[in-house]
């Protein structure tokens, strides 16, 4: 998808993350794998330490051609053999012998993927910092910038930018919990051989499978069954709810765009072009694109539950639906949050439209309160009856909502006119808006450097 680039957009990094599962990419945590294997298999007495110095020395595409192994890729159809095949004579005759010794073509092809995907999910969770640390800046900016809560459509209560803006971190550190708890169970190795019971390992498959995923920095499974691909579909689903919150966020911001709000703009370079024949048209850039991007990637969650039910002991299809989302996923996860960094980064908010918009309910918006002020002499449910009665009749005569209400001898009787028009100004009805703002701002900038720190 085309990118306009606002200053806080990253097209390097993107671009990187989606190298990582390029083919040569792929192939090298392939070998790299191998080298592992081959080095705990040597610490296991399996054969000596020369052997396995030696595999690792030539696990690498300086001692492999990879357009040769390509080649035999596509003859044979089988990858991993092929690369086993290719490292094996690589390596000096008595080393390549050992070369895969007692794996199987989906231990590799799962884990070497595996591999990728904690790399993206690294760079993923960085930027996620950097989303916190710009949310927290609009939630402080925002703090006491009064604008209207709109609930079914419509004009509900007064409340600042910075409150909304609250409401979306409180959301976004649910998804980093849910990230960081999921960790352990997603970046997994499978590694117990052709069926996962380790039958070619013999007594060393339990430490085999132990050390190699120490080394590999992933999770060994108690039962490496080629079965369980429910790891990789727990990881679809937690990025398809996040990407629906990002989604939410976009969608607000995108209708706050309108020119019957314009309470919200993209500050972009000049020379963005909005509509190639309606010069006047200032269309959404950034907006537009994460709610495209996270639909799309929500769109990948019922393939994910297919690619959970494999037939017995393991099956090649279901493989192939996994290994596309491991290498559909991470990079479209990386371009979403990027595009949301982005556009957080670009947003231009206009707190005097705002009030202007607030000011179209005049202080009907700030019924609740003088309700609640009336409350305690005539009672809730007749305050209650006596707002919405004064409402429905204020706008066909002259004057406001507090002539209205004075016409009332029972609320003369309990408040003054004064207090009265106090409790109807909705900039004295915020709520806590402007502490939970600044609150949730504090908890973003933690929740940020936490993430930093987690990722040293």
């Amino acid at each position: 998808m085309p990118r306009t680039m606002s200053p806080s957009a990253s097209p390097a990094r993107v671009a990187a993350v989606s190298a990582l599962f390029s083919r040569r990419s792929l192939w090298q945590s392939f070998l790299d794998i191998e080298a592992t294997l081959a080095e705990v298999q040597a610490e296991l007495g399996i054969f000596p330490a020369e052997i396995a110095a030696e595999i690792r020395s030539k696990a690498n595409f300086d001692a492999i051609s990879e357009e040769a192994l390509a080649a035999d890729i596509d003859r044979t159809m089988a990858p991993v053999l092929a690369l086993a095949r290719a490292l094996a004579a690589a390596c000096s005759p008595e080393a390549g012998g050992y070369v895969h010794w007692g794996a199987t073509t989906q231990n590799v092809m799962q884990t070497g993927r595996t591999l990728l995907m904690r790399r993206a999910h690294s760079a993923f969770m960085e930027r996620f910092g950097e989303v916190m640390d710009k949310l927290a800046g609009l939630a402080e900016a925002h703090a006491e910038t009064l604008t209207v809560a709109r609930t079914n459509y419509r004009h509900a209560l007064p409340v600042t930018f910075g409150f909304k803006v609250a409401g979306w971190i409180e959301e976004m550190l649910r998804h980093r919990d849910r990230l960081a708890a999921a960790e352990p169970r997603v970046f997994m190795s499978l590694w117990g051989g052709a069926v996962g019971a380790m039958h070619a390992f013999g007594a060393h498959g339990p430490e085999i499978n132990r050390r190699l995923s120490q080394r590999l920095g992933l999770q060994p499974m108690a039962v490496p069954s080629r079965a369980a691909t429910d790891p990789v579909a727990e990881y679809v689903m937690l990025l398809a709810l996040f990407s629906a919150t990002c989604s939410k966020i976009a969608r607000t911001l995108y209708s706050l765009m309108a020119d019957e709000y314009a309470e919200i703009s993209e500050q972009l370079d000049g020379d963005v072009i909005g509509s190639s024949t309606m010069p006047h048209k200032i269309n959404s850039k950034v907006a537009v694109e994460v709610i495209a991007l996270a639909a799309q990637l929500r769109s990948q969650v019922p393939l994910a539950l297919e690619a959970m039910q494999p037939s017995h002991e393991g099956d090649a299809a279901n493989n192939y639906m996994m290994y596309g989302q491991m290498e559909t996923v991470c990079p479209m996860a990386y371009e979403l949050i990027d595009a949301m960094d982005e556009m957080l980064g670009c947003m231009a908010i206009d707190a005097g439209r705002m009030r202007r918009n607030l000011d179209h309910s005049a202080s009907y918006i700030a019924a609740e309160n003088a309700m609640m002020v009336l409350a305690p002499a005539v009672g809730r449910n007749r305050a209650h009856d006596l707002l919405h009665h004064a409402i429905a009749h204020a706008a066909a005569r002259p004057g406001g909502l507090v002539d209205e209400l004075w016409r009332h001898e029972e609320i003369r009787e309990a408040v003054s006119r004064q207090a009265l028009e106090q409790a109807l100004d909705p900039s004295h009805y915020t709520g806590r808006s402007a502490e939970m703002a600044r609150e949730l701002a504090g908890v973003a900038r933690s929740a940020a450097r936490e993430i930093r720190q987690a990722g040293r």
